[in-house]
């Protein structure tokens, strides 16, 4: 049996760090040491192995002249014979056969070394592995940088073994911040049989970047993209984007509208957020299109295209430990009407927020919201609303019992909302009570947590009818509610958990609200609520269910379970029964998701089932090669308010498997 021995360690330094040589043989002749027999040697993090190296002491290389291992903090891999210099970081490499960067695959006839700089003569690169090797490039010469980029001359491109392209010369970005095309997408559309968008990333410097795009419909027309982003600080940024897209005659998708079609149509976007002054930050977006059918029309592949409207804002904000002060100018343009003359506008608003501060000595916190807006319609009311609100709560214990009582006065004043002079005002008094206490009882796997908790709530009632109206919150409604809520938690040691609620309430009135429904009874809905998820098995559902009636008001469930290893099945349940036909709602949701090997497969289907139609149809297949990846899609959405059915079939291919990183601040 042999035995290995350290027979020689060199005690010589190099930056500080020593050479360690083992080997069943070393002779030493000058400045010469040969090693032979299970040879490694050690330097930092480098490693080598061989059956023979012979070492100079001076120039530090080791000559290679057998089959050798390599392996440094960028490249591994194995070659016949060559040389290395631990120090410096450089050699030469024949017949090898390797990993750059511990990803890319390498392999040829010569290779030689420098720092992070590889040259090559006869080589082949590929993300794929060499068990799978689906794609290549072959190429006479060439360099590869670390962290920039592969060069090659007389490229030939092999996909799955069959030469796809040729050209002498070749450049890939082996760095996620390097300019080149990104993905193309290639599919059609509900206005379109044929689609092809091509984006080009183009980075301009570490902190900004840009993407343009080319977007080619056949019968829509031709459009662009570009995208502008810049990181000014950690926190500061800037992003921009124009879209312009210059239609073809036809215009089918203009019919049955009240606007002239027109034949460019843009999106001129912009969101930044910077700090000018101390304490202070700015936040601005812009967002104007030329027309309201434009995210239907362009965007219809997305779910962009139900976009409601757009919003343009300019907010200071001014934030210390005692206080938020806001000031912002706001713009919206309403998609969903013939005009925007309507739309209520805010311009400007200051808000102001003292935080939660303690009341002198007293056991009582108190916080202050004032918020005070000029509001404007071009057609309707306008005005200024100034809204104040101070909330004082107090925390105490009886025993292991807690109460929590919230009393949050609110004072409403409107100016010359109807004509000059003018002057309206509300004073609400609400008032929150809450009692609970907690049971914990532990056991080998999990906590059980038990919470009861009553809950009083209390809104004066005052006649808001001739009141400006502002938005929703100009009209709060009267309460009188007490509320009985039982919760019971388990809290698992793996990470599962449950939580159950049950509540039910009484109010003193002869009616109370769910959302926006106003229902009329004293006895309010017993709520049922299970949140849980233990293993792959998910569940969230809340169900309101009126006792006197005997039917179930409202419910929003979610189940998600395991089929076998590979699918996953989902279903989601949506009721609301509202006050009228008109107001119900009923949908039904089915979802499978499939994973088997490098395959995923989603399909997802949604049911209308008060009308009785597809809302939506979903597939998507992707097959990831890791190295590579080809992704198959299909949906149809039909839209009822507009009696539009929207369909999108797409096929994406990444063969070089490209991704890149968004722009970025050096330290």
């Amino acid at each position: 049996m042999q035995i290995i021995l350290i027979l020689f360690i060199i005690n010589f330094s190099f930056a500080l760090e020593n050479v360690s040589i083992e080997a069943d043989k070393l002779e030493k002749d000058k400045e010469v040491l040969t090693a032979s027999g299970n040879v490694i040697i050690t330097f930092q993090s480098k490693i080598l192995k061989s059956s023979k190296v012979i070492y100079n002491t001076e120039t530090k290389k080791a000559a290679l002249p057998e089959k050798f291992y390599i392996k440094t903090d960028t490249f591994e891999g194995y070659a016949n014979s060559g040389w290395f210099d631990f120090e410096n970081d450089t050699g030469e490499m024949y017949d090898y056969d390797g990993i750059v960067e511990k990803k890319y695959f390498v392999k040829g006839k010569y290779l030689k070394k420098e720092k992070d700089v590889y040259y090559f003569t006869s080589g082949e690169f590929s993300a794929c592995p060499p068990s799978q090797y689906d794609w290549n490039v072959k190429a006479s010469s060439g360099k590869i940088k670390e962290q920039d980029k592969l060069q090659a001359y007389n490229m030939r491109f092999n996909f799955c073994k069959i030469p796809i392209l040729y050209t002498p010369y070749f450049s890939y970005p082996t760095t996620n911040r390097k300019s080149g095309l990104l993905t193309p997408t290639i599919g059609k559309d509900t206005y379109n049989t044929f689609i092809y968008k091509q984006p080009l990333f183009i980075v301009i410097n570490d902190s900004s970047d840009t993407t343009f795009t080319l977007d080619y419909r056949n019968k829509q027309g031709v459009g662009s993209s570009i995208e502008y982003r810049k990181m000014f600080d950690k926190n500061i940024k800037l992003l921009s984007k124009i879209d312009f897209f210059k239609e073809n005659e036809g215009k089918e998708w203009w019919q049955n509208r009240t606007q002239t079609p027109l034949s460019n149509r843009y999106r001129i976007y912009l969101e930044t957020n910077y700090s000018y002054f101390q304490d202070w930050q700015f936040f601005t977006k812009l967002d104007f299109i030329s027309d309201r059918y434009f995210f239907e029309d362009l965007y219809n592949d997305s779910q962009i295209k139900y976009t409601s409207f757009t919003k343009s804002y300019l907010m200071g904000r001014n934030e210390t430990d005692k206080y938020q002060l806001e000031l912002s100018f706001d713009y919206f343009y309403d998609l969903t009407t013939p005009n925007n003359k309507s739309t209520l506008q805010r311009l400007p608003e200051i808000r102001f927020y003292w935080k939660e501060s303690k009341l002198f000595d007293l056991p009582i916190y108190y916080d202050f919201l004032s918020d005070n807006t000029y509001f404007y319609r071009e057609e309707g009311t306008s005005g200024i609303r100034s809204d104040n609100i101070l909330r004082l709560s107090n925390y105490t214990y009886f025993g292991k019992f807690i109460n929590n009582l919230e009393i949050s006065p609110e004072f409403t004043l409107y100016i010359n909302s109807k004509d000059n002079n003018t002057l309206d005002r509300r004073f609400l008094i609400p008032i929150k009570d809450s009692l609970h206490t907690t049971f914990i009882k532990s056991y080998k796997n999990f906590n059980h947590l038990i919470i009861p908790k009553i809950i009083f709530e209390y809104i004066n009632n005052i006649d808001q009818s001739n009141l400006p109206y502002y938005d929703i919150v100009d009209r709060i409604n009267e309460k009188k509610d007490l509320t009985f809520q039982l919760y019971n938690i388990l809290n698992f040691k793996n990470n599962n958990f449950l939580r159950w609620e049950l509540s039910q309430g009484y109010t003193f009135l002869n009616y109370y609200f769910i959302g926006d429904n106003i229902y009329y009874s004293h006895i309010k809905p017993l709520k049922n609520s299970i949140l849980l998820n233990i293993d792959k098995y998910s569940l969230d559902s809340t169900i309101f269910y009126d006792l006197e009636k005997k039917y179930m008001i409202r419910s929003i469930s979610s189940l998600s379970f395991p089929i076998n290893n590979y699918i996953t099945y989902s279903l989601s349940y949506s009721h609301n029964k509202g006050t009228n036909y008109e107001t119900a709602q009923k949908q039904l949701s089915n979802s499978i998701s499939a994973n088997y090997k490098n395959f995923s497969l989603n399909v997802n289907i949604i049911n209308n089932i008060k009308y009785g139609y597809i809302q939506r149809k979903s597939f998507n297949l992707n097959w990831n090669r890791v190295c590579w990846s080809l992704t198959f899609g299909f949906w149809e959405d039909y839209n009822i308010s507009t009696n539009k059915r929207y369909k999108n079939i797409y096929v994406m291919i990444n063969i070089l498997d490209i991704y890149y990183n968004f722009p970025f601040v050096k330290n």
